[in-house]
Order: structure tokens, then sequence, then C-alpha cells
């Protein structure tokens, strides 16, 4: 091939080359932020979390090799707290606040409730979107469906799939409804609820055009939360695990891992990975009760102790973040929403944050973002009083059943006593005080929650809609 041929071959691959690099290319400096809940996933079900005497003792411990490589690979965190229960986690995460400043600290937002989170609420994907973020939701929302205002799409996303509540997670049907939608619209389709949403974000991954604006990619899972439903490939690792509930729940959890490993591996491909922070969280601590394992903590799902409080969380970015770290700074689920605007540059609520930026423990080697109190919940009602915070090294959950009852305090030292065993209460009476004050203080500037008596259970009259969502005429 002669110089004038040589030079027409290369001009003509240069548009594809051209095309190429376009592609592979940011918007702009702002990264790609993608992050994944997990849904009840216990302390002692993700392997890097068990000890040599979890290994001894039990032989029907989880297995999530894609969580351990990932997580080994960035920054485990050893004390991520957020609420014992779903719907005040993701509100936290979603508005950078206390879930019990709006309402929101008490139970979950099941099909027949009629409130969701407050519409005077900023959400994080409305700041991104403001700084110019491509935002998708993928899973689980469960932060209200009443009204299309209430939507995902209708609060920051420009596009949802998946559930508003719960589902059966091969029907996509509860309590008699169809719960799985796509941008708002009913959708009836055959497949397996993780392996569908991994596939859904996956595809976002591979076909978002990156240099026209950067993704925002929350991805909310359905595992392992209920009802221990798992595919015979998934469970069949475990096919020595006895009991059926708890199988279930390691065949969920291998659906879990593997969607992780695809969505890191969909992002190393689109060259991506560089340019993107990834945070993953449990929305609460596992659910004992559907045989999940919080290793040595004490309590689970729905209580104030560490196994329902205390999550496996960690954040991975090559090159940004240092590879093998362990944190035992103090971080909360709040904490996401001001570390992701900074990152992206966008502009924060009117409203005062209780979130503190992580980034000087992410890419710094800061012991701490000066986070040194979590206060998780405030609550004076006609069902019951009761008060829980951190402010460390002391833990402090206070209770009484009923208006009239006298406040009962329990305190913990968790630095001592992480596996919370004694009660020190007697011991520290100014600490008591002290704290008591704090939440009292704090109290009266605390509305009523939405949550009432009996919200738990659907009124006798209530029929199912066929499909959970606005419903329409």
């Amino acid at each position: 091939m002669n110089i004038h041929h040589k030079t027409v071959a290369l001009l003509c691959l240069f548009p594809l080359c051209l095309a190429l690099t376009t592609l592979a290319q940011p918007a702009s400096d702002k990264p790609n932020l993608v992050l994944i809940l997990a849904d009840d996933l216990g302390w002692g079900d993700v392997s890097y979390n068990q000890t040599a005497e979890d290994k001894a003792a039990r032989d029907d411990l989880a297995r999530t090799p894609n969580i351990d490589r990932i997580s080994g690979e960035g920054l485990r965190f050893e004390r991520f707290y957020v609420q014992p229960i779903c719907t005040p986690t993701r509100s936290a995460l979603m508005t950078g606040r206390y879930p019990w400043r709006y309402g929101l600290a008490s139970g979950v937002i099941l099909n027949h409730l009629k409130f969701g989170l407050p519409l005077d609420e900023t959400l994080l994907p409305e700041v991104l979107k403001k700084s110019g973020y491509a935002n998708f939701a993928v899973g689980k929302w469960h932060l209200g469906h009443i009204t299309e205002e209430y939507l995902p799409t209708a609060r920051g996303f420009d596009y949802h799939y998946g559930l508003y509540t719960a589902v059966d997670h091969f029907t996509h049907e509860w309590q008699g409804s169809l719960d799985w939608h796509r941008n708002g619209e009913p959708v009836r389709e055959e497949g397996y609820v993780t392996n569908l949403l991994g596939d859904d974000a996956v595809r976002i991954i591979g076909e978002h055009d990156f240099s026209k604006a950067p993704l925002f990619l929350y991805h909310p899972m359905f595992a392992v939360h209920a009802w221990n439903q798992a595919t015979e490939e998934d469970m069949a690792p475990y096919a020595h695990v006895k009991d059926k509930t708890r199988r279930g729940l390691l065949g969920l959890a291998a659906a879990m891992d593997r969607q992780v490993g695809r969505i890191v591996d969909a992002l190393k491909e689109r060259g991506q990975m560089e340019n993107t922070l990834l945070m993953f969280i449990s929305d609460n601590g596992g659910n004992t009760g559907q045989a999940a394992y919080n290793g040595a903590l004490r309590g689970a799902k729905g209580q104030y102790y560490d196994g329902g409080v205390r999550v496996p969380a960690f954040a991975y970015w090559p090159g940004r973040i240092e590879p093998g770290r362990t944190t035992d700074a103090l971080a909360y689920a709040a904490d996401v929403f001001p570390t992701f605007a900074k990152l992206a540059g966008a502009p924060l609520p009117e409203k005062p944050l209780d979130g503190y930026d992580l980034s000087p423990v992410l890419f710094g080697k800061a012991e701490s973002t000066g986070r040194d109190q979590i206060l998780f919940i405030l609550e004076d009602s006609e069902r019951q009083r009761r008060g829980a915070m951190i402010d460390w090294p002391w833990k402090l959950y206070r209770e009484a059943r009923t208006p009239r009852a006298p406040m009962r305090s329990e305190l913990y030292n968790l630095a001592e006593d992480p596996a919370e065993t004694t009660d020190v209460a007697k011991e520290h009476p100014e600490i008591v005080e002290k704290l008591n004050t704090k939440m009292d203080e704090d109290l009266k500037t605390a509305p009523p929650d939405f949550w009432k008596p009996g919200d738990g259970q659907a009124p006798p009259d209530w029929k199912a809609p066929a499909v959970v969502g606005p419903q329409k005429g």
C-alpha cells in the first residue's frame, strides 16, 4: 500500500476511532454516581464480615465473592448506620435529613397507606438534575405511591423500573396486587425480580451516552428481603443446608452478589469505572425472623440495637479510593446526599442537611468526617414514646410503651461493648441525663409521625387494587 492509500485508510478509520473515544469520555469532570442498596442484608451475610469463629461453628454461611472482591479493592465501613426499617432509611438517603424531621421515622409505606415522603422535601436526584445528571432508579421505591406526585419520576428521576412496596419474587404481586412498573405504567412480564432489575441496570449502563450527561444510577434491590424465594440454581450450592428458610436467603444473597458484580463489569466495559463512585449499603440489619445472620451484633431488623442499624457498606472508585482500606469513621445514611452533591457540584437544598460529606474519609486518610452523633428516632405519640441516638462512644435507647408509662433508658459503650451486652445506664446517670436532654430538645421540633396505631394492618373494608400505585378513575 502506497502512502496515499495508507492516508486514506487512516482517514476512513478516524471517525470510528473518534466515536469510540467519545463513547468512553465523560461529559465533564463530574463523576458517575452509583448507589446500590441491599434490602435486609445482615452483617454476617456478606463473607468479609464472617469471623473464624463463624466459619468453625456454621455450615450455612453466605458466600459473596463479588462483594468481597469489590469491597476489598475499595473502602469498607465498619460503622455505617442506617434506620432499622426500609422506608426511613430510604428517606434519609434521598433527603440527607433525619426521617424524624418530617414524620417518617416509624413504620413503612404499605400498599394501603396514603402518605409518602413529604413533597416539600428536596431529593438527591433533584439537585443532581440541576447539575446535569441523568437519573435512573431501578428497584424498590417505598417512599410513596398514592398519587403520581410521590412516584420516582416526579421526584427527580428520569426513569424508574421496579416496585413501589413489596412483591413475590416470581409473580411480582403482593396482597393480590401487581406491583411492577416502568415509568409509572404497570408491566406484566415473567422473570425473577433480582435478575430483571440487574438486567435493567446493566442495560442502562450499556446504552447511556456518557458524553452527554453523567449518570446517577440508584439501584435499591429487593434482595435479600422476603420471602426467602430464590431460584433453584442459586440455592444449589447450599443443598446441604437443611433449614429451607435459610437456604432461600442464601440463594437470595447469591443472586444479589451476582448483580453487584455485573454492574461493576458493565461500568468497566464502558470504560467508566475510573470515573464512577459506587457505594453499596444495606437498608437495615438482617431480619432474623427470615433466617438472616447478624454475626455478633445484638438485635435485628426493626430494632435499634446494632443488629438492626449497623450494616455492611463499602465505597469503590479505582484510582480515587485507595484499595484495601477499612474505616471506623462513624457514618450514616444521610451522609450519601452531601457526598454525592459535592462531587457533582450540585446545589444543596435550603433545608439544612443532617448528612456529613464523606470525602475526607473516602479520598484522604481522615479517621472521621466530624460526625460523632446519630439521632435515629424521636417519637412521642399515642402509640408509644421512644428515642435512640449515638453520641460516640455512647448509645442510648429510651422507651415507654404508653404515654403514661415511665421512660426506661438503656445505655451502651459501643467502643468497649460492640455487642451491647451490658447496660451501663445506672453507672453513668450523667450521660443518660445528657442524651435524654438532647432528645427532649430536638423532640420539640419533630412533627407527629405519619405512622399510626394499626397501620400495620389494612382496614377490614380495604380492597386491594389490581395494580399498586395511583388509582385512576
